[in-house]
């Protein structure tokens, strides 16, 4: 993969990761929408929409709702999809390899939940360089803050993503081709089980859903 792909594909996971909460909300951080779309991009759009469907079930109420900071699912998605189907896409060692994809990117949606939380702060501080910019009769500080927060905001998913599929894909395949035989069958028996276990989150969540609407 040359380059330029890479940072084809950075830019487009940056621009699917921004509709979760800085601009947009179009749905497309949806992992059902971002897994098949990358999965397409790199030639296997079959193991992105399953990866896509076991994330979008399990964290399916991942929802950020004010000042709630769930974990970014998005990334999770964006990275199995792209480490699995870069390095295994049509072999025989797609699932397994997609399954170890999911397990590796959880820790980096954590990782960038606290990076989320740390730009949030960083933003309340450009807002009360706005508030004393309006006080004192700068309204173009209105402007300047909304385009530094956005902008910040799209440098710190292009450093995440750059670095997790630039420099984090030698230590993906690394521990994967370290895996016996028997751990790369249980990851690909995984794969078909990981479904139902995303139905039966799904179920449990839309049904504390209900309880709560009854309350």
């Amino acid at each position: 993969m040359t380059i330029t792909i890479l940072l084809i594909l950075v830019c487009v996971a940056v621009l699917c990761s921004l509709d979760m909460t800085a601009f947009g909300q179009f749905m497309i951080s949806r992992p059902i929408f971002c897994g098949p779309l990358f999965g397409w991009l790199l030639g296997d759009i079959t193991t992105g929409l399953w990866v896509g469907m076991i994330v979008e079930m399990v964290w399916i109420n991942a929802i950020p709702l004010g000042v709630a900071v769930p974990i970014d699912i998005s990334s999770i998605t964006i990275l199995a999809v792209f480490w699995s189907t870069k390095n295994f896409a049509q072999t025989s060692e797609i699932q397994a390899a997609a399954v170890w994809g999911i397990v590796l990117a959880i820790p980096f949606a954590y990782l960038y939940k606290e990076m989320e939380i740390a730009g949030r702060e960083f933003n309340v501080k450009i807002m009360r360089w706005v508030e004393r910019g309006v006080q004192e009769g700068k309204e173009s500080r209105i402007n300047k803050g909304i385009f530094l927060g956005l902008l910040l905001f799209v440098a710190r998913l292009f450093v995440f993503y750059l670095v997790a599929m630039l420099v984090c894909d030698f230590i993906y395949q690394g521990v994967f081709f370290q895996f016996t035989p028997f751990v790369r069958l249980g990851l690909k028996k995984a794969w078909y089980i990981l479904p139902v276990l995303g139905f039966g989150a799904a179920l449990h969540n839309f049904r504390s859903a209900l309880n709560l609407k009854r309350r």
